[in-house]
């Protein structure tokens, strides 16, 4: 397993391919993803302020998380994005992925990480990973992205 911090332009659409073996994701929140990639590749991690770790095996990448440096505060960050392939999950990739990017931003002087996601059954799983990583959730904001499905915040 290796940890890739460059991007690479054949990235944006292994990132597409990622989030869509997950079944998770919308459209527009895939397309998010990959306007973020973009950003990264066109101005680089500090300007545009989205860093991103692809993981590969055996040469081809099958996870990626994206986190930045959350504005306007002195030592937080936010992990917009982790995913593993769904032909990869179950191998501990998504845990050793989790662990690179904590260790990263402690490097950069990071002492809070913020992750949000959703409260649907759909991502119990997602939830369960969180707690099981150690992240403890701080908060819940009812019906935020939608009727039944609130926003949760570790």
């Amino acid at each position: 397993m290796h940890f890739r911090r460059e991007l690479k332009t054949t990235d944006i659409e292994v990132i597409r391919e990622i989030l869509d073996s997950t079944g998770f994701f919308y459209d527009y929140e895939v397309d998010i993803a990959l306007e973020l990639a973009t950003a990264n590749l066109e101005k680089g991690p500090l300007d545009s302020g989205y860093s991103f770790v692809m993981v590969e095996v055996a040469g081809i990448p099958v996870a990626f998380a994206c986190y930045g440096k959350t504005p306007c505060t002195a030592d937080s960050y936010d992990l917009y994005w982790i995913a593993v392939h769904q032909n990869q999950k179950g191998q501990g990739i998504g845990k050793q992925l989790m662990h690179w990017v904590v260790q990263s931003i402690a490097e950069e002087s990071g002492k809070n990480i913020w992750i949000e996601t959703s409260s649907r059954e759909l991502y119990e799983a997602t939830r369960q990973f969180y707690l099981k990583m150690g992240c403890t959730i701080v908060a819940e904001l009812p019906n935020f992205y939608g009727e039944n499905d609130n926003k949760v915040v570790f």
